[in-house]
């Protein structure tokens, strides 16, 4: 079964250019804190509402998210 992996430097990276926390970034990406905390810690698989607010905020899908096999 194939699962979706998160580049959480990529993330880490987008929130410190921007002065965000991670309550800041779960505020832009319309998410809850607790969820975005969860998926960058690795307790959680992203689903379709953390790719969506990635997209929301500007990240580039190609370089958040790879898949794996």
């Amino acid at each position: 079964m194939a699962t979706l992996e998160v580049n959480v430097g990529v993330i880490r990276r987008f929130m410190e250019q921007h002065g965000w926390s991670e309550r800041e970034l779960a505020l832009h990406m319309d998410l809850a804190y607790s969820y975005v905390n969860r998926v960058l810690g690795g307790k959680r698989r992203p689903g379709a509402k953390f790719v969506a607010g990635t997209l929301l905020i500007g990240l580039n899908i190609e370089e958040v998210f790879t898949i794996e096999k």
